[in-house]
């Protein structure tokens, strides 16, 4: 394959396959990782959950109205570990 054409699907997709992992809450890593929660919907993980447990995957947040800034993702963890 050449160089030029590596990745190039990325850039196709939404975003370029970006986002917030719902496992890790890293933000703008790459969502490449389909797994399935024990309700059977799939949700993109980053590499590093890739290889996560079943109930950290079940225990994953929807991140679609989550900022990807640095100091909104500051403010949501403190609210997300003040409710457990």
């Amino acid at each position: 394959m050449a160089k030029s054409n590596r990745g190039r699907s990325i850039w196709k997709m939404e975003s370029r396959s970006r986002g917030i992992c719902p496992v890790c809450h890293a933000t703008r890593v790459k969502l490449l990782y389909a797994k399935t929660k024990s309700d059977r919907t799939q949700i993109k993980v980053c590499k590093k959950c890739s290889n996560a447990d079943a109930s950290k995957i079940d225990a994953a947040i929807p991140t679609s109205q989550l900022a990807y800034r640095r100091k909104h993702r500051k403010t949501f963890d403190l609210q997300f570990n003040s409710s457990k």
